[in-house]
């Protein structure tokens, strides 16, 4: 009877564990980050553009292509999750802001946006792609 309890409370600690990892965190957008180069030299903005459907395609995301210097970057995840990022360039800057998403817990909390942490990390994940492949310019 004893090794049942063990296994329960185990079991119980378990399941509380995942889910307080997956509690809703405040969305992190990524805002006029600086187009850096290795060279220092100034891009085209059609060259900063496929620098950038470059790391998203490398990290398995799709890329749509919106008018004024926007893209739209989609991430499907085992079929389950889905995010879509608005992304805004030019010669100089670019920025990472959330769009939308499917089955990621979205929602407000306090007059502040949240979702699952997840969502954070594979954002962060495009954004050191694109600074990656900037440098190589």
């Amino acid at each position: 009877m004893k090794l049942i309890k063990l296994a329960v409370l185990v079991f119980a600690a378990i399941v509380s564990l995942n889910a307080i990892a997956r509690t809703p965190v405040p969305i992190i957008n990524h805002e006029n980050l600086s187009v850096a180069t290795t060279s220092g030299k100034t891009l085209q903005v059609d060259q900063v553009k496929q620098a950038i459907q470059a790391a998203a395609g490398a990290k398995g995301w799709s890329v749509a292509f919106q008018a004024d210097s926007r893209l739209l970057a989609t991430l499907n995840v085992r079929n389950k999750h889905t995010i879509v990022v608005e992304i805004a360039y030019a010669t100089d800057k670019y920025s990472l802001q959330y769009k939308d998403s499917t089955n990621m817990h979205f929602g407000d909390l306090n007059g502040s946006k949240v979702i699952h942490p997840y969502y954070n990390k594979w954002v962060q994940e495009l954004k050191d792609a694109i600074r990656i492949e900037l440098l190589k310019l």
